[in-house]
């Protein structure tokens, strides 16, 4: 029973990581409008299942909360959306790539990235 109960609670933890990322149609949107909001953006190009991708939950949650008005923080699936995934070149998972106010990228990081 306990390992039911485990894998249940996984299970639903995925469930939510998946349902935070953005999806293809949604991106594009997102990004024109914190361009028109003159907001930074914070992409986390990750998957459902990568134990690191997983790990940058809270921190995405964190600068959602304490920058709230200032950061836009999208998360996008990359084995579900791969188009996106080539469109911002990742080469490893995760990766965080961060865009300046008019939409050009300023900082990139590889892997875990705490807070």
């Amino acid at each position: 029973m306990k390992a039911k109960t485990l894998s249940l609670i996984g299970l639903l933890f995925l469930i939510i990581l998946s349902a935070s990322c953005s999806n293809a149609a949604g991106i594009d949107d997102v990004l024109n409008k914190a361009k028109k909001e003159g907001k930074i953006v914070m992409l986390e190009l990750g998957s459902v299942g990568c134990r690191s991708c997983e790990q940058m939950k809270p921190v995405m949650e964190k600068l959602r909360t304490n920058y709230k008005g200032k950061i836009e923080v999208i998360c996008v699936d990359v084995r579900k959306d791969r188009e996106n995934g080539r469109r911002f070149g990742v080469a490893m998972m995760p990766t965080q790539v961060f865009l300046d106010r008019s939409g050009k990228e300023f900082h990139r990081h590889i892997g875990f990235y705490p807070y």
